[in-house]
This record gives structure tokens, sequence and C-alpha cells, in this order.
């Protein structure tokens, strides 16, 4: 009962929060936001360990020429006595001949609510950057309207993004994060427009047991499945976009997400996959392949993107969690 009334408060702020003027351009594509949602909100807080790194690359519609190349960095920090974590994301898209930056630094804050379940508030502010590669324009043209185009000197704008994130032990996260805010003041020559995400995860484990054979005999270990589902709603300049997601983990005795299978389809027509395996310690690789059958299906092998994360020092929450 007290779970359930801790959820519809929190649904409840997160609807009153939501501005009505709100417009969006999305920010570059990434399936990994399932995995790290810090690329997304600055709220999302990773209380399993003091620091977490990710990196990752996208190269979406591979044989399309020109198509978007992304690649993302993140760093999280956790202080667990002081309920807070920092962070800074690092972003390069090139889209043709057109490069992109985006620098931002986080800070967000933990409130408990109730054993096991917290909010978490965040901000972060950002140093994007635009400029056009010189080098890949051939014109004849001096009059050409690219070559007055200011990003041939570098164009570079502020911005920022808010973020609330509800998290019940590891069943439960429901999260909003409403992008590039200085973008809603005025848009001219923004380089990103406001984009909205409001998601919503659950997660839940099944315990089994398997045989492993060893030299003398035959011997029974535990093992651990989980199933996640989840929903994310994007709110684009006039448009609106649905992501979901179905995935499996299965566990080791010692090592959580051993193994990962996921399933995931956008509204804008695409469906794909992902496959995740820790090979040394918590480190783990995560490879996607997701397919658009809409306008350039006949010009694309599909989108390809691939991420290593890398955990630090577990924390007393992580020792202690339970599903």
């Amino acid at each position: 009962m007290g779970i359930k009334v801790h959820i519809y408060t929190i649904i409840g702020v997160l609807m009153l929060i939501v501005p009505r003027s709100l417009f969006g351009q999305s920010m570059p594509e990434t399936a990994f936001y399932w995995e790290n949602p810090y690329y997304v909100n600055p709220a999302s807080v990773n209380f399993d360990y003091t620091a977490y790194f990710t990196l990752s690359g996208r190269k979406q519609w591979s044989g399309f020429k020109g198509s978007p190349t992304t690649y993302f960095a993140t760093g999280a920090f956790y202080a667990e006595d002081y309920r807070t974590q920092g962070g800074i994301k690092l972003l390069k898209d090139k889209i043709g001949y057109v490069n992109t930056f985006d620098l931002a630094l986080s800070y967000a804050y933990t409130l408990p609510v109730h054993r096991d379940s917290w909010v978490n508030f965040g901000i972060s502010g950002c140093l994007q950057s635009q400029s056009i590669d010189r080098s890949e324009i051939a014109s004849d043209m001096d009059d050409d309207p690219i070559l007055l185009d200011e990003r041939l000197k570098g164009l570079k704008k502020w911005n920022a993004t808010i973020g609330i994130e509800y998290t019940y032990a590891r069943q439960i996260k429901i999260g909003l994060a409403c992008q590039n805010l200085f973008s809603l003041l005025s848009d001219k020559n923004q380089l990103f427009e406001g984009t909205n995400f409001l998601y919503a995860r659950y997660r839940t484990r099944y315990l089994g047991r398997s045989n492993e054979i060893g030299r003398y005999r035959t011997r029974s270990i535990p093992r651990s499945y989980d199933l996640e589902a989840g929903v994310c709603l994007k709110q684009y300049v006039g448009n609106f976009q649905a992501d979901a997601m179905l995935s499996l983990y299965i566990n080791r005795e010692t090592q959580e997400e051993k193994f990962q299978f996921s399933l995931f389809g956008r509204t804008t027509g695409e469906i794909g996959i992902l496959a995740g395996l820790k090979l040394i310690s918590d480190i783990k690789f995560l490879c996607t392949y997701d397919y658009n059958f809409q306008a350039v299906q006949n010009y694309s092998h599909g989108t390809f993107e691939v991420m290593v994360s890398f955990p630090i020092h577990q924390t007393s929450i992580k020792k202690c969690r339970y599903l």
C-alpha cells in the first residue's frame, strides 16, 4: 500500500511540472539510455557504485552517405554520505559536413522517501557548439549560402537540462527530463531545441538453480533471472515518439547481469535487439542493431551501436539491495 501511494504521488508531481509550452527536437538518438538513463536525465543516480563510466559509439543508417555518427562518454560520481551525484557527459555528433559537440556538467541530490525508495532531483549546464567542416565543401560560387553560414567560424551556445526520477529498490524507476531549457526562451540559432523524456520501468527477479559439472561430481549452484519492461514517451517539435523495451538478464552467483538480451522498438518505424556480456569483473560490453522500416530502408543497412560500461567501488546500498 505504501509503495502505491508513493508511486501515485510521484506521477502527480511529474505531470504538474511538465511545462505546457515545451516543444523539442530530438537530441542525437541512442538505444543505450535504457542501460544508462543518465544519457538523457541528470537526475538519474547510480546508487550501486561510487563511480560509473560509459563510452559508446553509434553509426546510424549504415550505408547511407552522410548519415549521423555519434559518440557518448559519461562519468557519474556518487557520494553516498552526502546523497549527491556529480557527473559529466560528452557528446560528439557528425551529420554530413556538420559537427556538433555537447559538454554537460550535472548535479543531483537524492531525497529518501521510504525504505528503499528515493526521489532524485538533477540539473545540468551544457556548452554546445557546432561547426562546418570546410574541407568537405566544394563550391565554385563565392556567394554560395553555405559559405556565409556562421557555423564555418564555429557557433557556441549555453543550455541547461533539469530532471526528476523516482526509484524503488531495483524494481521501479519513473523519470522526467526536460532538455535544453534555454531553447524554450529563444529558439534563434539554438543548436538543440527542447526535448522531453517521460519514462517508466519495472524489473522483477526469478530465482532458480542450475547444475555445474565439476572435476569429481555435479553440484547445484544458485542462478537468478531478471525481467525488465520499460516505456518512454518523447516530445519533439510538433510530434511525439514512443519507445518500448523488454530485457532478460541472467545472473550468476557472484556476478549480476552476466548476460543480457533485449528487444526494443520505436514508433518511428524501428525495431532492434541488444546483447550484453560481462567478461572482466563488472566491465560490461553491449551492442545493438536496429532497423528502420520507413524512408531509409532502401538505402541503409540499419543502425549499429556499441557501449562499454565500467563501475568502480560498490556502495553499501549495492551490497544490501534485493528485489
